[in-house]
């Protein structure tokens, strides 16, 4: 007898940040006024989605990049609504964006002026192209991976908790609380994870193409929902993987 679950995830980018169009990558830089004015109309925006949902969940998990761009959001969300996020806020180094190396920080005009046949390359083919001291394409797709298949692994196998996730650190609250008997996730990050995420529903398995990867465009603080059809076999051993089927709700 096969055993099924539902999971609904939603991924919300961080909005307009300080310090003008640069590239941020591994900078560690906060949101403009604007840029939490942006988050919280999208959070609003989730938040009635939510209530359309069939089976509406009542708490949801809560994971962020450690970038003070998406933590200082989520934990005001906590702050705001802690009946709806009664778990600690989970913080995971999976959910960083692209480290862009020796151009993170720089302003993007800047990158062109200065390296601009090496920046024509990445936008060109970022697989193969890899912006110098930064971090490959190929090893970010892993790392982003392997952090959310843990992270679904877990939460099926209902052991999602910040004490159990590798590269996690608890935030905002106090106690042992779990995110387990949620069904229900927000994931504030960054737009490179997400459209990795994105790329891979639509081409499993693959390296994401450029054609695929740089057309996916997701504004400030944008958020999309990525539902998880989840099986296994009840009667097998019980910690047998999950085999997952996603469905993308398109960027809002």
């Amino acid at each position: 007898m096969a055993e099924h679950r539902q999971l609904n995830i939603y991924l919300l980018r961080h909005g307009e940040c300080e310090g003008g169009e640069i590239i941020r990558g591994r900078s560690d830089v906060a949101l403009s006024d604007e840029g939490k004015a942006q988050m919280w109309r999208s959070w609003r925006a989730i938040s009635s989605a939510l209530e359309q949902l069939p089976s509406q969940p009542e708490r949801l998990a809560l994971l962020s990049s450690p970038a003070q761009r998406c933590q200082a959001f989520a934990a005001d969300l906590k702050a705001d609504m802690p009946d709806y996020f009664p778990a600690p806020l989970q913080q995971h180094d999976w959910l960083w964006e692209l480290d862009f190396g020796d151009w993170d920080g720089m302003k993007v005009a800047s990158v062109y002026q200065q390296h601009s046949e090496a920046a024509e390359a990445f936008w060109r083919d970022p697989v193969a192209n890899t912006p110098p001291g930064g971090e490959s394409l190929p090893a970010f797709r892993s790392r982003v991976l392997d952090g959310w298949q843990t992270m679904v692994q877990r939460w099926l196998a209902r052991e999602v908790s910040s004490s159990e996730s590798s590269g996690s650190r608890d935030s905002g609250s106090k106690g042992s609380g779990s995110s387990a008997s949620a069904d229900a996730a927000l994931i504030l990050t960054h737009s490179g994870v997400i459209r990795l995420l994105l790329a891979e529903i639509l081409l499993p398995g693959q390296m994401p193409p450029a054609a695929v990867f740089n057309a996916l465009e997701l504004p400030y603080a944008a958020w999309v929902r990525i539902t998880l059809y989840a099986s296994r076999d009840a009667s097998g051993e019980s910690d047998q993987e999950w085999q997952c089927f996603s469905k993308l709700h398109w960027p809002q």
